[in-house]
Parts: C-alpha cells; structure tokens; sequence
C-alpha cells in the first residue's frame, strides 16, 4: 500500500457500449468474461446516464464535470477551451502524473487538456475507403448503410485498439512502486461502428442470435411525432430482420472484441508491483441502441443509447460484486476519481462524486437520483432535452413543444409512453419544470451558431497553421479488410 494511501487509476474507456451487452449485466449471449469478472472484483452501476447522447460533447461533459451546454460544446467538432477544468488537472496538482492513452476526440490546437502525456493521439485516418464506402452511404454514418454492410473482416479501428491497448501496458509496466500516482486513460474505439468484427465472432454470433422482430405497426403508429421522423431520417424501418440480425452479431463481436482488450490491460495491473494500489475502472462515452425498439447508434434518449455501462474495481478497499440501481450521471465519474485520489474537488460543476457507493456509506441514502441530458440534433432532428428523476424520465423535443413520458419501474423498456396518461399529469408538470428552468433550446442554437461561426474563422486560415503537437492516428497498411460480397456467400 503506497504510504499516504492513495491508488493508481487505471482508467479503460469506451465508445458506443450499450451497458445491458456484457454477461454481467444479464446477456446470456455475449462473451464478456473480463469485464464481467471486473464487475464481480468491485461494483457496477446500472444507471448511468450520459450528458449527451453524442461522442464529442459526451466526452467534453466527462472530462470537466459540466453540463455540455455550459462549456459549449454541442457537436462533433465542439472544442472544448483550453482553460476549461478537467479532472485531469486537478489530478495533475494533487501530485498525479496523467496519461491519456487513446481516443478522447479533442479537437483544436490542444490536445491534453490537462494530461501530461499521450503516447497514442486520436484517430484521424483509420479506415480505408473500401471500408468506409462514399459518401452519405460510411458506414460510420447513421444511415441504413451501415447496417446493411455489417459482416466480418477487419478495420483500423481494431488495429487502434491494439495500439492502445499495447502502448497503456507498456505504461503500467514500466511503472515502479517509488513512483508518483498515477492516472492512465486508456480509451478504446470499439464497439463503434464500422459493424465489422473478426469472422470467428461474426459467425459465432450469427449461429446464436435470431433474426430480431420487427417493430409493430401499433406500437409504430402511437409513436411520439420526433421518434417518428427520427426512424424516417436514418431508415431504420427499412431494415430487414436478417440485415439487423447480421449487425447484432458484428456489434455483439466488437464487444467480445473490446472484453479482450480490457483484459489484457487488467491482467498488466494485476502482474504489476502496484497492483494492490490501483484502483480500475471502465465505462463508455454512451451507449448504442443495438437493434433495440428497432433502432441503431445514438441521438436519442432511449436508455439503450443514454445509459453508460461503469464499473468500478480496487480489491480490499471497495465492495466486491455489489450492484448499484443509484441514478448518476457521467459527468460524476471526475468528481468521484478526485475523491478517491484525496485530490481538490473540481469547482463550479454540475457533476457530483459517488464515492460513498463504492465505500457503502450511510450519506449515499439522500443522492438525489436525477440527471440530465440535452442534445442539439443531427440529420435534421431538433433540439431536445431529458429529465431523470427517480422512477420517471421525460424526453422534451423542442420541435414540437411535447414531451415523452416513462415509468422506468413499471416499464423498463419505454414502450408505454404515459404523456397523455392524466394520473401523470403533476409529474410531468413537475419535470417540465426542471427542463425550462436548466435548459433552453433558443439559448442552445444562438450559442451553437457563435460556435460555429467561431470554428470556420479559425479553421479558414488552414489546417498547417494549427498546431499538431501530438500525432494523430493513422492505420497502417493492411489494417482494413472487407468483402461486400459476403452477403452472397454467407447466404445473407
């Protein structure tokens, strides 16, 4: 045990992960053996919610604590300013060395926000253009496409990940127990799409998954108006069960593929002389439908795309296998790290620490259970907002001036919307409430458009006049293998 007490930090970070796909979490079918034996090894959190269901902002709302919306960052080329706090900097000055190894999506001239090293940069080129196709049609895009190609073989993100994971060993493995703390972030890219996984995995996906059903037409037609153009926009419905059963197995075996990676890194903590002084821990930027009510990706509310699978794991200091039901956001997983590191609190946040879950303090009876959640829109879609409070959860789009209603209790898989439902009426009241008083659409797009304004004067000037201190990624040869005429061959 270091004297004065304080852990190392490994911390594995995801893109995409819906949080019900790992075995801990109750998948019958996919093989997650790592993490779940990461979540019998210490605590896992069953709802938490991102701060925005998109990969930038999500990330940025992590990082410093804040609400997207406070730090302006609103889309996927949002920068986050220089002198905006992350926890990565109060960690740097309680003595911490800080690494980031990996995807954290910065854009801009500043690529550490507060990390003293990156040995692996975000990835600028890794997918070939046989792989990411043309046009509208990427298959990174949400557009039916991409699921349409989904299949086996390999891409550069794979080949990211490997380096991440390769690079974030070699770290841990260096380290001496007369060193300084440390935090490493080692963010992984996987299982975002491309839907394209090794061919052991697809197959063995394919040979247990079944074609998922198609959504009803009633359960279509009492849809809310915006879910409605959402499914229009990105041509979910025109999905077959076949095609969606073909992307379930890829992104069930970009999982396995990500389970993997998160092994080796923790199977490097533990052969380490610290490994009694780390403390371990995973989560996502949000998650991915994943074919749940029919739909993919993210941009949305629903809980396969808003919750963040968390677990937190430091043998002999934190309860093993417990499960925490605790409504949190991810903006609180700074505020927590700081805790346990005996760091200074981040100032003027809107994230807040759950520590005391993880110690089974009595004070965690008065958290308040309710989060927040905005979004400015993508391919056409209108702003819009979430409200977490307790049991109940009410998406408002702006678009329409209306709101969708669940009782996450009593219908955990947002079928019934209770919008109309007049015994719900106070509680709707009561949420609509919070979103006009913390949120504001108008306010939003004014502050989106200055952005933006912002970024184009900066960026006209040309990409050789911005500094590029850290190189980014890019897949070396070979990286990218894909055959579109799999879909014949494999009978699909």
């Amino acid at each position: 045990m270091k004297p004065d007490g304080r852990p190392n930090i490994v911390l594995i970070f995801s893109c995409s992960h819906n949080a019900r796909v790992m075995g801990c979490a109750g998948n019958g079918v996919v093989r997650t053996p790592h993490l779940d034996a990461l979540a019998a090894a210490g605590v896992r959190f069953t709802d938490v919610n991102c701060s925005y269901p998109l990969t930038v902002p999500s990330r940025m709302g992590f990082l410093t604590a804040q609400d997207p919306g406070e730090i302006e960052v609103y889309e996927i080329g949002g920068v986050l300013a220089s002198d905006a706090p992350t926890f990565a900097h109060l960690l740097g000055a309680g003595g911490y060395e800080t690494v980031l190894c990996g995807k954290m999506h910065f854009q801009g001239p500043d690529p550490f926000h507060g990390f003293e090293k990156r040995p692996v940069g975000d990835p600028l080129k890794a997918l070939s253009p046989e792989v990411e196709g043309s046009g509208a049609n990427r298959t990174t895009a949400q557009v039916k496409y991409a699921v349409q190609v989904s299949g086996h073989g390999k891409t550069g993100f794979q080949a990211f990940d490997r380096l991440v994971t390769e690079k974030s060993c070699e770290f841990i493995s260096s380290r001496r127990a007369t060193d300084r703390p440390y935090c490493l972030v080692s963010s992984l890219i996987l299982p975002r799409n491309p839907l394209i996984c090794s061919r052991e995995l697809f197959e063995y996906y394919m040979d247990r998954i079944p074609p998922p059903a198609p959504m009803s037409r009633d359960y279509l037609d009492r849809l809310h108006p915006a879910m409605k153009r959402w499914r229009e926009r990105r041509g979910v419905d025109d999905l077959t069960p076949e095609e969606n059963r073909r992307g379930l197995a890829a992104y069930y075996g970009l999982v396995t593929e990500l389970d993997r990676n998160v092994g080796r890194i923790v199977d490097c903590v533990k052969a380490s002389p610290e490994a009694g002084d780390t403390a371990v821990v995973y989560c996502a930027d949000h998650g991915d439908m994943a074919c749940e009510h029919g739909m993919w990706w993210k941009s949305n509310f629903y809980n396969g795309t808003v919750r963040a699978p968390l677990i937190v794991s430091w043998p002999g200091r934190f309860e093993k296998g417990k499960v925490v039901d605790a409504v949190i956001s991810l903006i609180d997983v700074g505020p927590m790290l700081l805790e346990i590191a005996g760091a200074e609190a981040m100032p003027d946040v809107a994230g807040r620490s759950f520590a005391g879950f993880l110690k089974g303090d009595e004070g965690v009876a008065k958290w308040p259970n309710e989060v927040y959640s905005e979004f400015i829109g993508l391919l056409g879609d209108q702003p819009s907002c979430m409200v977490r409070s307790g049991q109940w959860k009410l998406n408002y789009y702006h678009e329409f001036r209306s709101y969708q209603l669940f009782n996450l209790r009593e219908d955990p898989e947002e079928v019934r919307d209770r919008r109309d439902d007049p015994a719900c009426r106070g509680v709707a009241e009561a949420c609509l409430e919070k979103v006009h008083r913390r949120w504001s659409a108008e306010r939003m797009l004014e502050r989106a458009a200055r952005k933006q304004r912002a970024r184009q004067a900066v960026y006209g000037c040309g990409h050789s006049l911005i500094p590029q201190p850290v190189t980014p990624f890019s897949a070396p040869e070979g990286s990218n293998e894909f055959d579109f005429g799999q879909f014949q061959k494999d009978g699909g």
